[in-house]
């Protein structure tokens, strides 16, 4: 790539979860840092089509636009759904790098053809109707004839690792600089990003009125909030969720010692398991802290949008979360952060000074790392 792109179209189709794509926001801003003047417009090849993660990736405030083209025509849960022609595919996204004057595409994709051709056919498409706009071209050599379809490729994934001393899996936000390496761009420990909307934090105060009216009543000063994400309510993320006592028996000890009020987060289908919490939580009160003030206990799952629920973990001063979308947001938006990990998963950690996380933490290794998160830092 010569000179410096004034818009440049990024292709991903990895995930679409919530999480996954925050994570690209490190790379976002390294490019925003290097070619201040670009603009960064996302290109995402999805196979779920309506995925929540679109709305906040619509508003993210390092991205000029963010399009979702589905590669079926419904949900690969609905049988017989043919897949989106290739053909389709190209004409929206030559429409889309028309539209934004694109003379830079980098596809971060490691795998496959798909993102590789469609680069290839977009630089070809619109070097041949925008001639005085030159398109350059950047890509991953995972494998040597998958470096032909671009003007510059960067290494394979094993040889980036290696080269920087990083063991696989490797961390996902760090995956999108195998690509940014082909232009010398490194991460250099730059942490992903996310920022409130005026409009969604408007919103979630004027949800929060009641929780507050009764804080206000109960308490001369009020407690700090702490957010708590149980989430993993889908079938596929089950497995991510901790033992239920456990987890309350953690959360109880670290709030005797520190008390605050609770606010819990979840999509709909996860308010069951947010009143079990509640109860239990209730009950061990009552058991462990007679006479201690019970933390109050506001329930926001099925309430919020994505954008709102930013807005939402914004106002916590600790966020305690499974291995989740929202336990991403939180790091990304600077909330000290808790992440209580069922399995190891290397490739989810963050490593940000308002971060700690532990693999099913005892209760005394629970409230050590919540107490050092909740004191002042220098961050």
């Amino acid at each position: 790539m010569s000179g410096n792109p004034k818009s440049i179209l990024m292709i991903k189709s990895h995930s679409a979860g919530v999480g996954d794509l925050l994570r690209s926001s490190a790379a976002w801003r390294v490019l925003k840092n290097r070619f201040p003047q670009a603009k960064l417009h996302l290109l995402f090849l999805s196979k779920h089509p309506g995925y929540a993660s679109e709305g906040l990736m619509g508003e993210h405030h390092l991205l000029d636009s963010c399009t979702f083209l589905t590669l079926r025509e419904k949900s690969p849960d609905v049988k017989g759904v043919s897949k989106t022609p290739f053909k389709r595919l190209l004409s929206q996204a030559l429409e889309l790098a028309q539209l934004k004057e694109v003379d830079c595409v980098i596809d971060f994709e490691m795998h496959g053809l798909r993102s590789s051709l469609l680069t290839w056919c977009l630089v070809k498409g619109m070097n041949k109707k925008m001639p005085s706009i030159p398109v350059s071209s950047v890509g991953v050599g995972q494998f040597p004839m998958r470096s032909w379809f671009y003007d510059q490729a960067s290494v394979g994934l094993e040889a980036f690792a290696k080269a920087r001393n990083k063991s696989l899996p490797m961390d996902y936000t760090d995956r999108d600089f195998v690509a940014l390496s082909a232009l010398e761009l490194e991460r250099n420990a730059v942490p992903i990003e996310l920022r409130v909307e005026p409009s969604a934090k408007q919103k979630v105060e004027f949800l929060l009125q009641s929780f507050q009216a009764e804080r206000a009543m109960d308490q001369g000063i009020p407690r700090p909030v702490l957010g708590v994400n149980i989430g993993c309510g889908t079938p596929d993320a089950l497995y991510k969720r901790p033992d239920l006592n456990h987890f309350v028996d953690a959360l109880v000890a670290f709030l005797e010692r520190n008390p605050h009020d609770i606010v819990l987060t979840g999509a709909p289908f996860e308010q069951a398991v947010n009143l079990e919490f509640a109860m239990l939580l209730s009950k061990r009160w009552a058991q462990a802290a007679p006479g201690l003030p019970e933390p109050l206990v506001w329930d926001g799952a099925g309430k919020t949008s994505m954008p709102d629920l930013s807005a939402l973990i914004s106002a916590c001063q600790l966020f305690v979360s499974t291995d989740s979308g929202p336990y991403h947001m939180a790091v990304a938006l600077r909330v000290p952060t808790f992440c209580w990990f069922v399995v190891n998963e290397p490739s989810s950690l963050h490593r940000e000074p308002w971060c700690a996380a532990s693999l099913n933490p005892s209760v005394q290794e629970f409230v050590t790392q919540t107490e050092r998160l909740v004191r002042p830092n220098p961050f």
